[in-house]
């Protein structure tokens, strides 16, 4: 079941119930705003399991994507940091699709090596998903840098997905 239509819908009602301005910080619109306001944390849980996979997982083809993902969404989150104006609402989380609940994340800092790696690899997998399907409508954009990006998070975490079926499927 697809729900990014929904969560983009909940993403422009709460930039408008928050009276977030049309265009937020220079060429950087509302639903810009609000999905890297989304995003951000999205992102930030995706450097936070891959630093757990570093210490307690135990493939090392699991410990190179993790190291990936770090490499290239740790530089997104600055990069989205810039779209959202001071004066714009921060710390509001709405549901993300992808997100790994607060007893999933319990269970992954609990687990070690190879038991770990399963576990990071299936929420992994949805939590890229979840990514996927905020940033497909803003392809679209009519800002080229938010349109690069989220071209650039849909290529890059679909490719991520195959590799980690791959990496399930042949341990390597």
């Amino acid at each position: 079941m697809k729900r990014s239509p929904i969560y983009l819908s909940v993403a422009l009602l709460l930039g408008a119930v928050f009276n977030m301005p049309a265009q937020a910080s220079g060429p950087y619109d509302a639903p810009s705003v609000m999905f890297a306001q989304m995003m951000i944390p999205h992102h930030q849980q995706a450097v936070l399991i891959s630093r757990l996979e570093l210490k307690q997982g135990s493939n090392p083809a699991v410990k190179k994507l993790a190291t990936r993902i770090i490499a290239e969404q740790s530089p997104e989150i600055a990069q989205m940091k810039k779209w959202i104006p001071s004066n714009a609402m921060t710390g509001m989380v709405a549901a993300m699709q992808g997100m790994v609940s607060s007893s999933g994340l319990a269970e992954l800092k609990a687990a070690h090596g190879k038991k770990f790696d399963a576990l990071y690899l299936a929420d992994m997998t949805s939590h890229h998903r979840g990514a996927i399907a905020m940033a497909t409508p803003l392809m679209k954009s009519m800002n080229a840098e938010v349109a690069t990006l989220a071209k650039n998070i849909v290529a890059g975490q679909s490719a991520e997905i195959k590799e980690m079926h791959r990496i399930m499927v042949t341990g390597k």
